[in-house]
């Protein structure tokens, strides 16, 4: 028998303890985004009182899938050139790229496939028309921050855990995960987006991309991320590498009716992106 939401929430807090708040400044620069009448000097204000988190919206502002005509200088000219959306997702960026005090290999390896993630659902979502591009990079960015806490709460689990999967042993992150702990990633993630607030299309797609055809409130944004990570696996970004696994085998590529010419597009397009923004995404 399954166990109920408030007992596998229960559950989680009791192994993890409190899981990780957003950052102070990225909280109130989301909730100042989530204003009608928030303006670009609003955002700038709250974003300038962290010089790290200004660096940071500087930084990806500049790379080549935001830059427009001329380097942009400013915070108040990074949010009007980009535009709130664009800026909530820079900002849910920094705000998960710090939960991680430094980038050791395991740390790596999770943001490498996180960041990969985000990019390959963007992809997806711009060729499939399926949903937002923007919406879908973010989930793909966060599927795993469930991986994330535990790697930060549990490290002596997580750990060998994750040499494991990087060895290339039988079982999946998610069996190890339930046998370590009784429950798995996907559930501490989808308990971490909504205490961060994502709301419930993050929160479900989270929750399931693992299994896609679970997810009820916004179903196309939890096969986008399922597949974008399969395509990251198949990529090698991250600690599970499957350079054979057949893309168009999987039940997301036919939910999104792409074709095999399309996913082998699909996945040159994916590597070329990724190698495009790696260096400002990763750092």
């Amino acid at each position: 028998m399954n166990a109920s939401p408030f007992d596998l929430a229960k559950k989680i807090q009791e192994a993890t303890g409190d899981l990780p708040g957003m950052p102070h400044v990225a909280a109130l620069a989301l909730e100042t985004l989530g204003s009608e009448n928030a303006t670009a000097a609003d955002l700038n204000r709250v974003i300038s009182q962290d010089s790290s988190l200004a660096s940071h919206v500087l930084r990806v502002s500049n790379c080549s899938f935001y830059a427009r005509n001329g380097a942009i200088k400013t915070v108040t000219q990074a949010i009007v050139t980009v535009g709130f959306n664009q800026v909530r997702t820079i900002l849910v960026t920094a705000a998960l790229r710090n939960l991680y005090p430094k980038l050791g290999p395991h740390e790596r390896l999770l943001w490498e496939h996180s960041v990969g993630c985000g990019l390959a659902a963007r992809v997806l979502a711009k060729k499939t028309r399926a949903v937002n591009p923007e919406q879908a990079f973010l989930v793909g960015l966060l599927h795993d921050i469930g991986k994330t806490a535990l790697l930060l709460k549990l490290p002596e689990k997580m750990v060998p855990i994750m040499d494991r999967i990087s060895q290339g042993r039988a079982k999946s992150f998610c069996e190890l995960e339930e046998e370590a702990f009784g429950f798995d990633h996907a559930a501490v993630g989808q308990l971490l987006a909504r205490k961060w607030k994502f709301g419930e299309e993050i929160e479900d797609a989270i929750g399931h991309h693992h299994f896609p055809e679970e997810a009820r409130v916004v179903p196309n944004l939890c096969q986008v991320v399922a597949l974008a990570n399969s395509c990251c696996h198949a990529l090698g970004l991250g600690p599970m590498r499957i350079p054979d696994l057949d893309l168009g085998a999987l039940p997301s590529a036919a939910a999104l009716k792409l074709s095999p010419a399309d996913l082998v597009e699909l996945r040159t397009e994916i590597q070329e992106c990724y190698a495009a923004e790696r260096t400002t995404l990763v750092a």
